[in-house]
């Protein structure tokens, strides 16, 4: 119970990375409010929380709408407490190359996966600083660092969450705060298993040296070890999950 006394809040807690990792950081002790977009489905994640004793808060929210977020936190601080840990795993692509990419989509696709982690942060950072402690991780991607078609939109938008928690790392440092990415490869998930087909996921399995598509697990893993409290002296980095992918060179299509 590492985190006994914590609490997190979980951003895209809908996605099967987001449930897995609110569920984590809750088996480690914390206290955890999760938000997404489908009621229905945090519905689902509240229920799990609840079969795993947790204590906890769900909201289905805008998270890229300021008042929505400066709300948000705020609640979170009545039910649960002070915000200790925030993880920003909210996010939303399309697949469609530069010259298909449309201006609302462009827009949609940074308000989720830009917008809202900014926000979400500087509202946990107002709340950590006068403590002098504090975990800001947001979910990024290889997509961050490398080109993978034909998602422009969505890879710039990662790229766009990978630097600026560079900048973030540097200002909240004086305050206890570290602020990491955590970036997944290609992650077994239904999203994934909807839009590849199987050729084109014996085509990345052939890139990964670890011999397997990454599990919302294994990103929750990764989250809940930069939560720790071993962990003051790590900030500013990216984190990738992948099993030697980037290491081993990418198949784009």
């Amino acid at each position: 119970m590492r985190l006994a006394e914590r609490v997190a809040v979980v951003t895209g807690a809908t996605s099967e990375i987001g449930t897995a990792t609110a569920l984590l950081l809750a088996a480690k002790g914390a206290a955890v409010a999760v938000s997404g977009h489908t009621p229905t489905k945090l519905e689902a994640v509240a229920g799990k929380l609840e079969k795993a004793g947790a204590r906890f808060h769900a909201a289905p929210l805008d998270l890229s709408r300021p008042e929505v977020v400066e709300g948000f936190f705020a609640d979170v601080a009545t039910r649960l407490g002070p915000v200790d840990i925030l993880v920003n795993t909210a996010a939303w692509r399309v697949r469609q190359s530069f010259l298909e990419t449309t201006a609302a989509d462009w827009r949609k696709t940074f308000a989720v996966c830009v917008d809202s982690y900014f926000l979400c942060s500087l509202a946990a950072a107002r709340q950590m600083a006068p403590r002098g402690w504090g975990r800001i991780i947001h979910y990024g991607s290889i997509s961050g660092s490398v080109l993978m078609v034909p998602f422009t939109a969505y890879t710039a938008a990662k790229g766009a969450v990978h630097m600026p928690a560079k900048a973030m790392a540097v200002d909240l440092a004086p305050h206890g705060i570290t602020v990491n990415v955590v970036a997944p490869g290609v992650v077994e998930t239904q999203y994934v298993r909807a839009n590849l087909t199987p050729l084109q996921i014996e085509k990345r399995l052939e890139r990964i040296p670890a011999g397997r598509l990454a599990s919302p697990e294994d990103c929750a893993a990764a989250v809940a070890h930069l939560c720790s409290p071993d962990m003051q002296y790590v900030t500013g980095q990216v984190l990738y999950v992948d099993g030697g992918f980037l290491s081993a060179g990418i198949i784009a299509r």
